[in-house]
């Protein structure tokens, strides 16, 4: 391994950097084939946190729960239009991949340790180049996502005070001041904020789960009445409209809650604090939502009536506490706006994260300096989503498309994350020295399928956006693709704990493949051996009947009388 000697004495000893040839593929792991460029190993200034201000379990969960929680509680419940069955099936087995895939992402956070994501584990197991398409596609997600619920609260806050729909850019602007100077505080200001935060926003599940309890009854409430034929009707239409045509609905609860792994060098021993927020953030949301799909449906007058509810929680809190539909609205409105603001940090990080790779200008200045310069990844990010949130303001299309968007961009992220994980598993067989996925690779397998009908969903038509996402999706990933071979490729840069990373699992494969070769050469020449016994034992030495005495033993020779036949 060339300048192997550099390379190390950069890694351990710490020197700023140093240019290292580093094989750039499209395929996974390094090969003969792939191109070499010239890729530095640089220090990443990282700003000391002090010991109080780092996030432990409980902030991590409570931002989990932050980010996802406003998705729970609105617009969801058009999908039982096809009865109870069909979504609630479908809306389980998504959960149950969410959990498989949180658990994936668990067990990586306790192999890589850095922060990055779903990119910082793409570019470490799939390449410079998958790694970069999964950074910038995560960002838009989450940036989409913040504009999903930003354009929810402003057309809530204009409707109820009968404002100029004309000033909600005015409310983004106000909104993204706020939110970017808030982030700013120290962190122990806003860690706990954020538990608080997300008390707040699981307060109306609670409240609806628990007073709505004593009055459901599924099998009273929860199906549409075939009037002419008395019938019962549970489950209707086709694979697509039953089925493809609301499975985006199904990521509402969830999607988003992988961007803890962003976090990472914010918290208290990552290695344990990030896989347990982890886990407990998605188990909490899973339980939420899986109350939520039977409770919304079982209540009086019926599933009908809850198929078309503005706002699903309110027959639930007027039936429970005799609460208003207004004040229900009212409710649920923390949880939309810190669905907005849980994203902000998780995307500053991951602006950092590319600008530290270089793949963002550097004359933007957003590459780490040590001195808590993330007010301008703060600031970018919350001008990539007031981008999203004007087209969506101009375009009732793209508005109507925008979720579909992120949801698209967030199926090729996880499967790259799981692919990622199944890797490290197999391919470079790295140890873990804390949590394990119980799921294992069948589990992850599965999961990627599930992503593989959620992408289909929205590709194959099924939403009836005429193709915005999808074509919206094409252009960005055009675009992106232009912008890496123009600019990024030659000038990217790695990380010392990116390159350790990229070292170690180098390494690993190296010593696997070795292993395996003299496994291989071991077995073939116990075959080889057992062969050459085989044939001595068994060799016959050739004889000729005609110039030769047979050696065939014959009956007389034994003492036996051939019976002379008749």
């Amino acid at each position: 391994m060339p300048r192997l000697r550099d390379i190390v004495a950069c890694v351990i000893h710490g020197h700023k950097s140093t240019s290292v040839k580093i094989k750039v593929g499209s395929k996974v792991g390094p090969t003969t084939n792939d191109k070499q460029v010239e890729t530095r190993v640089e220090e990443v200034a990282v700003k000391e946190i002090d010991p109080e201000d780092r996030a432990n379990t409980i902030h991590v969960c409570s931002l989990g729960i932050v980010c996802v929680m406003g998705g729970q509680y609105y617009g969801w419940n058009a999908a039982f239009a096809t009865g109870f069955a069909p979504f609630a099936v479908s809306q389980i087995v998504m959960g149950c991949a969410y959990v498989v895939y949180m658990s994936c992402a668990a067990e990586i956070c306790g192999k890589i340790a850095f922060s990055g994501g779903s990119y910082g584990l793409s570019r470490v197991t799939l390449g410079f180049y998958l790694g970069y398409m999964v950074g910038f596609l995560e960002l838009l997600e989450y940036t989409a996502c913040t504009s999903v619920s930003l354009l929810y609260v402003s057309r809530f806050v204009t409707v109820e005070f009968d404002l100029d729909q004309r000033l909600e850019p005015l409310i983004w602007l106000v909104y993204f001041v706020f939110v970017t100077s808030f982030f700013q505080l120290r962190g122990k200001i806003m860690w706990n904020f954020m538990v608080l935060l997300a008390v707040v926003c699981a307060v109306p599940a609670i409240l609806f789960i628990f007073g709505a309890l004593k009055f459901a009854n599924l099998p009273k409430y929860g199906y549409y009445l075939d009037v002419d034929n008395k019938t019962r009707i549970w489950a209707s239409g086709t694979m697509g409209s039953a089925y493809f045509a609301w499975l985006p609905y199904t990521t509402w609860a969830f999607a988003g809650v992988e961007c803890l792994s962003l976090v990472t060098d914010m918290t208290v021993e990552p290695k344990v604090t990030i896989p347990r927020g982890m886990l407990s953030a998605v188990w909490v949301l899973f339980l939420f939502d899986v109350s939520l799909i039977c409770l919304v449906p079982a209540l009086a007058p019926g599933i009908a009536t809850a198929t078309k509810a503005d706002y699903l929680l309110n027959q639930g809190f007027a039936m429970a506490y005799g609460i208003s539909d207004s004040l229900g609205a009212w409710l649920i409105l923390p949880a939309q706006f810190g669905m907005a603001a849980g994203f902000t940090i998780p995307s500053a990080r991951l602006v950092q994260a590319l600008a530290d790779s270089t793949l963002l200008p550097e004359w933007m200045g957003l590459k780490a300096t040590g001195k808590g310069s993330m007010w301008k990844s703060l600031v970018f990010s919350a001008a990539c989503s007031f981008v999203l949130c004007v087209l969506g303001y101009l375009s009732s299309d793209f508005s109507s498309a925008l979720q579909d968007v992120f949801i698209l961009a967030a199926s090729f992220c996880y499967t790259a994350q799981i692919v990622g994980f199944i890797l490290l598993r197999t391919t470079y067989k790295a140890a873990s020295d804390g949590y394990m996925s119980p799921y294992g690779i069948p589990g992850a397998v599965a999961a990627i399928s599930v992503y593989g009908l959620l992408a289909l969903s929205i590709i194959g038509g099924f939403q009836g956006d005429h193709g915005v996402a999808i074509c919206a999706m094409l252009v960005f990933v055009g675009i992106l693709t232009a912008y890496y071979y123009w600019a990024c490729k030659d000038r990217q840069t790695i990380s010392k704990d990116e390159y350790a990373s990229i070292f170690r699992f180098t390494i690993i494969k190296f010593n696997n493949i070795k292993k395996k070769a003299a496994r291989n050469a071991k077995r073939k020449a116990i075959e080889k051996a057992k062969s050459s016994f085989l044939k001595r034992l068994l060799k016959v030495h050739p004889t000729t009947t005609t110039s030769q005495k047979s050696a065939q033993i014959g009956y007389n020779d034994v003492g036996i009388s051939k019976t002379k036949r008749r």
